[in-house]
């Protein structure tokens, strides 16, 4: 007999691990996904709302100063502010 297969035989077979003192690992990388997520639709929705009421309020404002505040009258002059606001606008 050989050394080498005096140590094989005598060698022990390996342990099972040891159970997790946890119920369930996978359980607090769940609630985190979870978490992750509800707080990224949240910033979505929000941030989909802010650009909207953005937008509202923009088109709001132009419509105010394309129908009070920028009438030049029949004949206005060339260089006034009230026209120059009406070109930027496109009113």
């Amino acid at each position: 007999m050989d050394a080498s297969d005096d140590i094989i035989e005598s060698a022990k077979p390996p342990k099972p691990p040891k159970p997790s003192k946890r119920p369930d690992p996978g359980q607090g990388t769940s609630l985190l996904r979870q978490a992750v997520v509800a707080a990224a639709v949240a910033t979505a929705v929000f941030t989909g709302i802010t650009a909207w009421e953005t937008h509202q309020e923009r088109v709001n404002t132009e419509f105010f100063y394309c129908t009070f505040a920028v009438d030049p009258g029949p004949n206005p002059p060339p260089n006034s502010p009230a026209k120059k606001l009406s070109e930027q606008l496109d009113c």
